[in-house]
């Protein structure tokens, strides 16, 4: 469900980072960071952690770590899940154009908590060339192709550090989504994350301990 100010067409300037302060949970099982249960044993690259389809089912989370799973937060080794409890999930799912699912325990049916499932929305977010330049400063190289499914993942940047973003018109059609380009290294495997400023608002002010909102750099068109 669209509020007002979604009925008119908005700026892309009008996304923002929202910026995790912390993790709370981990994954289950942990032996494969949980995305087994999210993406099927053949739907993830083993050697990299990339996905190789869309999400279809549950994030099953351990109770370690989250004795208290209220507000919003994201989980450890999952850097782009954003996660709710029912009563944020509501109010969510009433006023902005996102996609959920249930988050799932072991041994318990699922409940308490929604993910947002985040799409992948592109072209590609970031110049190449400029990303390689950046990432090879940080890091001294600027990623790396996986071996195993060929997916090529760029050393880790903070949102800061990253080049100026290209402006899409259709992600208007968006209160959340995530870059096409992966980032990581070793096992770890995330996209970067924008938010609708509103959207991002309301999930730090449900958990201030968790998330701040950030401007990011202007856009280049």
């Amino acid at each position: 469900m669209r509020t007002a100010w979604r009925d008119s067409i908005s700026s892309v300037k009008d996304f923002v980072e929202l910026y995790f302060k912390r993790n709370r949970g981990w994954p289950w099982p942990e032996e494969n960071w949980g995305l087994t249960p999210m993406f099927g044993d053949d739907g993830w690259c083993h050697a990299c952690g990339v996905p190789k389809r869309e999400q279809a089912a549950s994030l099953v989370l351990q109770r370690k770590g989250l004795s208290d799973p209220s507000g919003a937060w994201v989980p450890n080794w999952q850097f782009d899940v954003i996660c709710m409890d029912d009563e944020v999930t509501e109010r969510v799912a009433r006023e902005f154009s996102v996609t959920t699912l249930p988050v799932g325990w072991p041994r318990v049916a699922p409940g308490e908590a929604h993910q947002i499932v985040i799409p992948s929305v592109g072209p590609a977010w970031f110049d190449p060339q400029e990303l390689a330049e950046r990432a090879t400063a940080r890091h001294g190289t600027a990623g790396a192709e996986c071996a195993e499914c060929g997916v090529w993942r760029w050393m880790p940047l903070a949102f800061g550090m990253l080049p100026e973003l290209r402006a899409r018109a259709h992600w208007d059609d968006y209160d959340v989504l995530a870059s096409p380009e992966w980032f990581g290294d070793g096992w770890k495997a995330y996209r970067q994350i924008l938010v609708r400023r509103e959207l991002a608002e309301l999930l730090a002010k449900s958990s201030p301990r968790d998330f701040r909102v950030v401007r990011v750099k202007e856009f280049v068109h």
